[in-house]
């Protein structure tokens, strides 16, 4: 038998087609996964070499060993009347067949399914600061986001935001590679030489999908004129491209100056400084605001910037800090009212005063100036939010990842609300995409997507999880003490932080202890409207209506009567001003919150949202408009509903004195048999990884006589 016959017979050729098509899968899939997670290139090309490795190395095994029933034995020592080949060169032609269609779908996708990137799109990275000073990198990053504001004014022109587009400095990625992570159709990119009193600015503007330049340009200016450059910049990289993206009515994009280099820097360093959106980053900031306002009293933007991070440091008496950020949003309001981060700084001023309608109008405001300003469109998500607008909310959301892609916050957000609802396979994507920006968000992503159906140990686990990943996020340990909770453990959920918070103490029936805490909180901040809502909540807890009906009275009219997911008043907080004000007698004030629940729902449904948010306990909505039902009367439905609502995984937090109606109830006797014994099924499963070779230990034990107890009962 001829050489050519006996590799057909053997299917080595059989074994070519399949390897090779199979490895151009695999570095298509691989492809993908790079760019996710932000792998190095160095990935791909171990990944290509490893396949090259292994293709002779098919060969050889398929020209000495056939596959036959019994197993894969050594091709001499099969009896050639015994002998498969001809049924698995057949096995290995459907393979072949169903991974060329995998292919050909993949290159379809790829080719005419995906959407391009808007043509009218750009992302302006961090310049390159080539300064000898390595400490003037604030200089050459507020250089390059000034320019991306200039751009961003101008409409019909997708700009990536900040925190997006600067993710990628010193990094060695190539332009077409962080087009596709942003899906952007222009990248401008540049350097920054500071020396002394003079400046070179250098910019190219580049089209991502060939990788060629259709513009650059040098700038050799006196430091005094940097203004001046930048808006020169800005304007030819629109007369660039304004042709070719079909721009319109493009106005000329306007730097927001001031007459002191001096003034200007501080600003840059406090812009520098504020969106590192740490403590200290926050507080440094404040203060080069403050020097840039001491020296140029006139720099309106500076003004702005100085209200919007004074409201995001706290930490002043809430009247104290109300009053700072009035004057500044007043002084530049006065000087330069065409800013959009004018609009957007009174917005932030009047949505910590809980007036949300004042704040949207000035947000929209900011938006129409600036329709690229990504961080706006998350306050105004929030808002919306809040009032129980979720289509709004949910669109808003959307905007805001288009905008900046690879934003933490946006990428959380957009996630929490695919997964309440229950879009799940879009969720799944999300996560991996959150898990190259935020590993241990991602965690906490996961852990709500799994935890769907009552799987509650995978969400305890998922923030275990998230906390070996960051173990001083004290976010963390706040979310762990309730879900410690709920598989029962409440020495672990008392013991993860040093000062528990009142509502866990009233959920484990501590009530007592539950008021004083909440009054502690109070004293210490008497002007918070926060620590005064816990405390009217506490005491709702407790049952101690007359003492708590004012301050509920009270966060109700601020909620202008609305029940809402994210906003002052949930469904959960309404159930306790039903109880307060039917011990007092209202009955028909009862009923208009029972409305106001039911009306809550109603745009629940129409939004789509079927689940509830874990990540801060919220309930599912058949919970919800269960409990709207029973409290308004309607028995026999209410209870349907909450049972669906714990079979399908929702959990009832226990020792609530508004919800002792619902206890007391004998249809609620099967409910509660339910829950106990979910709650004993999950608090096995936990206990089975971290009592054994526990793998938090670093960051994490569970409490002493914890597993000893659970070994006594049997549960290794």
């Amino acid at each position: 038998m001829g050489l050519v016959s006996e590799l057909k017979r053997r299917n080595v050729h059989r074994m070519a087609v399949l390897y090779v098509v199979a490895a151009w899968l695999i570095m298509q899939v691989a492809e993908v996964l790079i760019d996710l997670a932000r792998l190095p290139d160095w990935v791909g090309t171990t990944t290509l070499w490893l396949l090259a490795i292994g293709f002779p190395i098919a060969l050889i095994f398929s020209w000495f060993y056939e596959i036959t029933p019994e197993g894969i034995s050594l091709e001499k020592d099969v009896d050639r009347a015994e002998s498969i080949t001809h049924i698995t060169g057949r096995r290995l032609d459907f393979i072949v067949i169903s991974l060329l269609s995998a292919g050909i779908i993949l290159f379809a996708y790829d080719k005419w399914w995906t959407s391009p990137p808007p043509e009218q799109s750009i992302a302006v990275l961090a310049f390159e600061n080539m300064s000898a000073d390595a400490e003037q990198e604030y200089f050459s990053d507020g250089i390059s986001e000034e320019l991306l504001n200039l751009l961003a004014q101008v409409p019909d022109l997708k700009v990536i935001s900040r925190s997006s587009a600067f993710s990628f400095k010193g990094k060695d990625v190539a332009i077409p590679t962080i087009a596709k992570q942003l899906n952007v159709a222009h990248v401008l990119e540049g350097s920054v030489r500071r020396m002394g009193n003079r400046l070179r600015i250098t910019a190219q503007l580049i089209d991502a999908s060939s990788d060629t330049h259709l513009w650059s340009q040098s700038y050799d200016r006196e430091l005094e004129s940097t203004f001046a450059v930048q808006d020169e910049i800005a304007a030819a990289v629109v007369e660039a491209i304004k042709g070719r993206l079909e721009l319109s009515g493009v106005p000329t994009p306007r730097a927001n100056a001031t007459a002191n280099p001096e003034a200007h820097d501080a600003y840059l360093r406090g812009r520098y400084l504020v969106v590192q959106r740490t403590q200290a980053g926050i507080e440094g900031a404040v203060r080069e605001f403050e020097k840039a306002i001491a020296l140029d009293p006139g720099y309106a933007l500076a003004h702005a910037e100085l209200a919007i991070a004074t409201g995001l440091k706290g930490g002043l008496n809430h009247v104290d800090l109300v009053a700072t950020m009035a004057s500044h949003v007043e002084q530049a309001m006065a000087l330069d009212p065409a800013l959009a981060e004018i609009h957007a700084a009174e917005g932030y001023f009047w949505w910590i005063q809980t007036h949300e309608e004042k704040a949207l109008s000035r947000f929209e405001r900011a938006i129409q100036i600036n329709p690229n300003y990504s961080i706006v469109y998350s306050w105004m998500a929030t808002i919306h939010g809040s009032l129980g607008r979720y289509k709004e909310q949910f669109a808003l959301l959307e905007k805001h990842v288009r905008l900046d892609p690879l934003s933490v916050v946006a990428a959380s957000n957009y996630t929490a609300q695919l997964i309440a609802r229950n879009r799940l396979a879009e969720a799944e994507q999300a996560i991996g995409r959150l898990q190259s920006i935020s590993p241990w968000l991602a965690a906490r992503a996961r852990g709500a997507l799994t935890s769907l159906g009552g799987k509650w140990a995978n969400l305890v686990l998922s923030n275990l999880d998230a906390l070996r990943l960051e173990p001083d996020n004290q976010g963390i340990r706040v979310r762990l003490e309730g879900k410690f909770a709920i598989l029962g453990l409440e020495k672990e959920a008392l013991a993860i932080r040093a000062r528990p918070n009142p509502w866990l103490l009233s959920v484990l029936g501590r009530s007592g202890d539950a008021i004083e805490a909440a009054e502690a909180r109070l004293v210490e901040e008497p002007t918070s409207p926060n620590h005064r809502y816990m405390l009217g909540q506490t005491l709702a807890d407790a049952g101690d209506y007359s003492r708590a009906r004012p301050m509920q009275e009270e966060v109700w009219q601020q909620a202008g009567g609305r029940v809402a997911r994210f906003g002052a008043v949930e469904a959960i907080d309404a159930a306790a001003l039903i109880a307060i004000r039917r011990s007092a007698g209202d009955e028909a004030g009862a009923l208009e919150v029972v409305a106001a629940i039911q009306d809550n729902v109603r745009r629940y449904r129409e939004a789509g949202i079927v689940n509830g948010t874990w990540w801060r306990h919220r309930n599912r909505v058949d919970f919800e408009d269960g409990l709207a039902s029973f409290l308004g009367g309607e028995r026999e439905r209410g209870l349907a509903l909450i049972a669906k609502a714990v079979e399908d995984g929702d959990y009832i937090w226990p020792n609530l004195a508004y919800l002792q109606e619902l206890y007391d109830d004998p249809g609620f006797v099967p409910i509660r048999e339910m829950l106990e014994s979910r709650e004993a099924r999950e608090r096995k499963k936990f206990l089975d990884v971290v009592c054994t070779d526990n793998p938090y230990a670093a960051v994490w034990q569970p409490e002493e006589g914890t597993c000893e107890q659970f070994a006594a009962a049997g549960g290794n």
